[in-house]
């Protein structure tokens, strides 16, 4: 009885890690910055920067629970948001801009889902080209121009102060957000997608149509990267070929700090995206606060990207039946 009962404990605790980790990185840099981490402006910066990494991870618990590795969400956000926001200059309206977000990002989707549900390649291998195709597509399409500024519009596009950002910030990501919830928990796609990520040999032969699932649970996803690309065309009112450059490095490690593996299965939980974003962007704001350059940042993010890797190369999965 004792021994089940720790064993019980130690289960609890393990899904109270995540918070306590977020507790304890606001704590550290709010003592190492005085303060700085959690005054009105710098929490305003990190708010903005939660929502995008946030509506992005969200989603992508649906790929990576399916056992997708995929290295090319940033590249989505990028492609999305470039042509929107040529939409939103050509146009000069909102909606046309978030249409388009929305088609974009829903024909990646469709590209992804079909050549992981049909092509035998490893799917990571496809995103890492995918994602260099789309920087390069990026720029042939932009041209001589390095930015496409909303200012530059047809007709001039309503701008937002801060309170209207953060309103459309949290409505976006409440409204996804609750929606993922209820479909990864209290659905039978939750169930089949963690099933499939589980094992998908077990899956198949359940009866569970693990081509269609794949394109579905790219779909969902791609709705938050839609999104993430428009908040950032109505909140930067600029978009260059680097944006939403660290986006798909942010997300992967957010879902791991988030207390999910990127192996997906079983383990996976809508949650480990929201909770591993805020932790992410308490690091990268309390990094920057430090005065750390923006090379030895990049070099400590990339430790922590290896790190992830790691850490995920020692999966539970490898524990499950051959796959």
């Amino acid at each position: 009885m004792s021994a089940q009962k720790n064993k019980k404990n130690l289960g609890s605790l393990s899904k109270l890690a995540p918070i306590i980790g977020l507790v304890v990185v606001v704590l550290f840099f709010s003592i190492i910055t005085g303060g700085r981490l959690l005054s009105v402006t710098n929490l305003q910066n990190m708010v903005s920067q939660c929502i995008v990494t946030a509506l992005v991870a969200v989603g992508a618990v649906f790929v990576f629970g399916i056992g997708n590795f995929d290295m090319s969400l940033g590249g989505g956000v990028l492609l999305s948001a470039v042509l929107g926001a040529m939409a939103a200059v050509k146009t000069g309206s909102l909606v046309v801009t978030l249409l388009v977000c929305v088609a974009v990002s829903v024909a990646l989707a469709l590209m992804k889902g079909i050549f992981s549900s049909y092509v035998t390649v490893p799917f990571f291998i496809f995103t890492i080209v995918l994602s260099s195709v789309i920087s390069s597509v990026v720029l042939v399409i932009m041209g001589s121009e390095t930015t496409v500024y909303l200012s530059d519009a047809v007709r001039e596009i309503p701008s937002f102060n801060f309170m209207q950002i953060t309103i459309i910030n949290v409505i976006c990501l409440a409204v996804y957000f609750v929606v993922c919830l209820f479909l990864f928990n209290y659905t039978p796609l939750g169930s089949k997608i963690k099933m499939m990520g589980g094992n998908p040999v077990c899956a198949n032969q359940s009866g569970i149509n693990g081509k269609k699932l794949q394109i579905i649970t790219f779909l969902i996803s791609s709705i938050g990267i839609a999104l993430a690309a428009f908040i950032l065309i109505i909140r930067t009112r600029t978009i260059g070929s680097a944006t939403a450059s660290s986006t798909g490095t942010d997300v992967m490690i957010a879902l791991v700090l988030g207390g999910m593996p990127i192996s997906g299965g079983p383990k996976s939980k809508i949650s480990a995206g929201l909770v591993g974003s805020l932790i992410i962007t308490v690091l990268n704001s309390g990094l920057t606060i430090m005065g750390l350059s923006t090379g030895v940042i990049q070099i400590l993010r990339g430790v922590v990207f290896v790190a992830v890797v790691f850490v995920a190369s020692f999966s539970y999965r490898s524990k499950l039946l051959p796959r």
